[in-house]
């Protein structure tokens, strides 16, 4: 008789926790399924000026809400057209980030006055203006002497070449090539970003008097650069 009640004691339990698990637990998982979205990320690197194909894109499902504004989710509008900017793996595709075609107005602007494009490094956080610096920004390039032209002993000293003031930045980009602005944005608006904000390469529009200059002058010091003024693609 006790062993009876002890198996009619079981069942009434494991219909308990069996009633729990369909009307209490299952809803709830499949109620916070529904709180999820497909959405399309970057499943490598992908440099600026790169047709993006499938193998470019990764298909995740995440969490909706604290979803940006804007992402895309239609692979459609994404395969074929060309990153405009540096994607890093894991980022999301924005309309902005996207064009049909490499060309811009301001590289058309640079070939049509037959200007070049030269990168340079930069040595420290405050040789490249820390993280303030942004494309269209103007500068001059200083550099940093610790010996004389032929090694020849002398105080440390500060050039400015005049062939090296009033030169407009086109880039900005950290240790991973990406673009520190779009970094800084990122981060600003609570997106998941392995980036540094801090600049590591600058890229500036120059002469070809001035982009041989400018190599001249890594190669033989160590550059810093002085803000002149904001781009006008920047101002308020």
């Amino acid at each position: 008789m006790k062993l009876l009640k002890n198996r009619i004691f079981l069942s009434v339990l494991c219909l308990l926790i069996a009633a729990v698990v369909s009307f209490v637990l299952l809803p709830r998982f499949y109620e916070n399924k529904s709180t999820t979205v497909m959405v399309l990320r970057a499943s490598e690197d992908i440099p600026a000026g790169t047709e993006i194909q499938d193998k470019h894109i990764a298909s995740v499902e995440v969490g909706s809400f604290g979803m940006p504004e804007g992402v895309i989710k239609d692979k459609t509008m994404i395969v074929g057209k060309v990153a405009q900017t540096a994607i890093s793996k894991g980022d999301y595709f924005f309309p902005q980030k996207l064009g049909e075609t490499i060309a811009s107005e301001l590289l058309d602007r640079i070939v049509k006055n037959n200007q070049r494009l030269v990168t340079v490094s930069v040595p420290s956080i405050a040789a490249g203006l820390s993280s303030h610096l942004k494309s269209g920004d103007m500068v001059t390039v200083a550099v940093f002497m610790e010996k004389a032209t032929g090694g020849q002993e002398a105080s440390p000293q500060v050039i400015i070449y005049p062939e090296l003031k009033g030169l407009e930045v086109y880039s900005v980009e950290n240790a991973r090539t990406q673009d520190t602005a779009e970094v800084r944005e990122q981060q600003l608006n609570s997106q998941s970003s392995t980036g540094d904000p801090v600049p590591k390469a600058i890229t500036l529009i120059a002469t070809e008097a001035q982009a041989e200059k400018l190599i001249e002058a890594e190669y033989t010091g160590k550059l810093h650069l002085i803000f002149e003024k904001r781009g006008v693609s920047h101002e308020q």
